[in-house]
């Protein structure tokens, strides 16, 4: 296996999906991307765009409401 972190995350995205694209951005700010097919990833950063721009709205039912607030404290997390 490479020792390229790029090019493993590739090997892992070939075998599970039909198509990807896989943009990272690396501490110096400079970007990289490695695609299956052309035509597939721009589909993919239009549909990717387009969900950015205008995100589903929740429904009430669809926040856990009791699991985002919980007032217990595991005393095996806590560092009082």
């Amino acid at each position: 296996m490479s020792d390229n972190p790029l090019e493993q995350i590739q090997g892992i995205a070939g075998e599970h999906f039909e198509n990807y694209i896989i943009l990272v951005v690396h501490p110096d700010l400079e970007m990289e991307y490695v695609y299956d097919n052309v035509y597939a990833a721009r589909g993919l950063l239009e549909m990717a765009r387009a969900e950015m721009i205008n995100p589903p709205a929740l429904e009430e039912d669809d926040i856990d409401w009791d699991g985002a607030w919980n007032d217990e404290i595991d005393d095996e997390d806590s560092d009082f």
